[in-house]
């Protein structure tokens, strides 16, 4: 059985990727690659910065909380970590915040090398970004990758950069996946995505294998080639 994971283990990834432990760390503390812990009941203040009419940064404060969950670590404490094997940590990374920070006159988090994990969509950014391609399991076949703005997706194997145009396409044809109905009238969809031409080929003509990206029923229509 299949299990769709959230985040995964170092070893997974270094398994996955083919790479030494060495290479991985190599990217984490140079801020090419966010390494993240799981927590639970820890104190966190969640906030952003504001700045003064001076240029001066301060912190302004929109949450306090009991937090369960991942949070990312900064360059410098992975570097720390590696070289010590474990790390006290006060200060954290967040995409959903400007800060996240243990609260005042609570213990930090200590954090030891065995409980760092890669989030899986941190994993598809660097994939999709750096054109990694590391050891397939037979779990990861059928996997569709792809950027936030569907320019840039992975596909059984295949990379297509594609164009606005195409990218809308990919991206309803996944939004339809997604609740059950992966097949799509292609020029309904087309037309949907601002396109002047109601045929799929030509949209893809510039792609010699987007085939293995989006599939046919020889029927008018179409889904994207993922089970």
């Amino acid at each position: 059985m299949l299990i769709e994971k959230l985040y995964f283990t170092l070893p997974e990834i270094l398994e996955r990727w083919s790479i030494s432990e060495d290479d991985l760390v190599y990217l984490a503390e140079n801020d090419r690659l966010r390494l993240s812990v799981r927590v639970f009941g820890v104190p966190i203040e969640f906030g952003d910065f504001e700045e003064t009419p001076e240029g001066e940064h301060f912190p302004v404060p929109w949450e306090q909380t009991r937090f369960n969950g991942l949070l990312d670590l900064h360059a410098q404490d992975v570097f720390q970590m590696f070289r010590s094997g474990q790390i006290h940590v006060s200060a954290f990374r967040t995409d959903r915040a400007g800060y996240a920070v243990v609260q005042d006159g609570a213990e930090p988090v200590l954090v030891m090398i065995g409980d760092l994990l890669l989030r899986r969509d941190e994993r598809d950014r660097f994939e999709i970004q750096s054109g990694f391609s590391g050891r397939s399991g037979a779990g990861e076949e059928n996997t569709l990758i792809v950027s936030a703005d569907y320019q840039d997706v992975r596909c059984n194997g295949y990379r297509f950069k594609l164009g606005p145009i195409q990218a809308e396409v990919v991206r309803a044809l996944h939004a339809a996946a997604q609740v059950g109905e992966p097949w799509q009238n292609g020029k309904a969809i087309l037309s949907t995505a601002g396109s002047k031409s109601l045929r799929m080929a030509d949209v893809f003509k510039s792609k010699k294998n987007w085939r293995q990206l989006i599939r046919s029923d020889r029927k008018g229509g179409y889904r994207l080639n993922v089970d």
